[in-house]
């Protein structure tokens, strides 16, 4: 069994395995347990959901909390994904040797602008 406890920013530690369970009991560590992701439709993409730590009848439990811009991120994810064809077509005329039909500057701009906010929106700020 693990056990773990949560600091004050609700980060989750791990006791050492080397921890009596006298040293576990005096630095507040708790049986830990994960919980199963929620079966859902929405669910096929794996970043619907993010891991939070709870204390619950004393011990330390992973659940799964629902990403409040699921479906702004999804958006963004489909918005990046039509774009891809731009990034193969100046790869391939690149290595043939000819000038890229698109500026792949311009191209790395906006996908990493798109990339960026996605995963401030997968953080939940």
């Amino acid at each position: 069994m693990r056990y773990a406890k949560l600091d004050e920013t609700g980060r989750i530690k791990f006791a050492p395995s080397s921890m009596t369970e006298e040293e576990r009991a005096q630095g507040g560590y708790l049986p830990y347990e994960e919980r199963e992701k929620p079966e859902t439709p929405e669910n096929i993409i794996p970043h619907n959901y993010k891991p939070v730590y709870v204390e619950e009848n004393g011990k330390i439990i992973r659940d799964w909390e629902a990403y409040p811009n699921y479906s702004e991120i999804e958006r963004l994810k489909r918005k990046l994904a039509e774009s891809d064809y731009k990034v193969i077509k100046c790869y391939e005329y690149s290595l043939a040797g000819l000038p890229e039909p698109y500026s792949i500057e311009n191209i790395h701009t906006e996908r990493q602008q798109i990339r960026d906010e996605i995963n401030r929106l997968e953080a939940c700020e």
